[in-house]
């Protein structure tokens, strides 16, 4: 019977880690890491392992009878893909597992802006009714989707519900968005028209700090900015410069480019703001899809199927 290690917790109880592996896959057995969080020095004749976000060393793959790793993750930068792809070792990931979850804390996150959900809540408690703030609909608003992918789909889609109108802006241009209404164009000229900017980018050389200063000052000063996606896509001291100066309205963050974010990091006390702690995909549907699509991953290549590979 092959061995799964799985290096780290998947965010559910073990129990049902075990019986969708049992399920999906059984003839293998799950190995549990006793170090959680860390790779061991040796995988011996081990062939198979899942990580979340716990990197694994290219030397190990180099010297080991690794076959696969599946990320149980949507992001996958921690893995050393050429170290992988000199060592014959497949890598896959689980991409639109929590698209639904994460597009729906993008609109929690925009209508608690446009509402003062944070301000009104407060006033609730100190019994200070009378300065209750005036806020704005979400209905008529237009809503910049950067990235057009599987969350950012979702999002637009939700949003589309809401009476939205779409713009677009993506390396590879999705024909379901065009047909739900989107209109796709280049990034300053999305950033210039839209109320609600919502990011949803792959995190890589080319995306690290894709917003800063001069691309906020191109928004509209009534606009907000939404990143459910990686914290690196944004710089966070021109965002929080941003926000206190009143180039855009407000921002909403699940996602910081140091997580936990420091105590006293600028960003926290920067006017307008809405935080969650990279929660967007912390869902109890999301996570079970999760799981599944994990060790759907490991069956796709023990049968010789190609599915959600990112090493090719």
């Amino acid at each position: 019977m092959d061995e799964v290690l799985v290096l780290q917790d998947l965010g559910v109880d073990r129990e049902l880690v075990e019986s969708r592996c049992g399920e999906i896959l059984p003839d293998c057995r799950l190995v549990w890491n006793p170090d959680s969080g860390s790779c061991p020095g040796s995988l011996g004749t081990l062939e198979y392992l899942v990580t979340v976000d716990t990197p694994v060393p290219g030397r190990l793959m180099r010297g080991s009878n690794l076959k696969m790793i599946s990320v149980s993750f949507t992001g996958y930068e921690f893995i050393d893909l050429d170290a992988a792809r000199d060592s014959g070792v497949a890598v896959c990931n689980v991409p639109g597992y929590a698209s639904q979850s994460v597009a729906e804390m993008v609109v929690l996150l925009a209508l608690g802006l446009l509402r003062k959900l944070k301000q009104s809540d407060f006033l609730v408690r100190e019994v200070r009714w009378e300065e209750a703030p005036k806020g704005f609909e979400l209905a008529g608003k237009t809503v910049g989707i950067v990235g057009t992918g599987h969350c950012g789909m979702a999002t637009a889609r939700l949003f589309s519900a809401f009476g939205c109108r779409l713009l677009g802006y993506s390396r590879t241009e999705n024909e379901k968005f065009t047909t739900m209404g989107g209109r796709y164009m280049k990034l300053d000229a999305l950033l210039a028209a839209s109320d609600i900017v919502s990011l949803h980018l792959p995190l890589n050389a080319d995306t690290g700090d894709f917003i800063d200063y001069s691309q906020l000052g191109t928004m509209k000063e009534t606009a907000i900015l939404i990143n459910t996606a990686r914290g690196g896509l944004v710089n966070q001291t021109a965002l929080a410069r941003a926000l206190e100066n009143g180039v855009i309205a407000g921002a909403g963050l699940d996602v910081f480019s140091s997580e936990p974010p420091p105590i006293g990091q600028r960003i926290l006390y920067a006017p307008n703001t809405l935080f969650t702690p990279h929660s967007g995909y912390r869902t109890h549907e999301a996570l079970r899809r999760k799981v599944d699509a994990t060790f759907e991953n490991i069956r796709a290549f023990r049968e010789g199927r190609v599915l959600n590979r990112v090493d090719l």
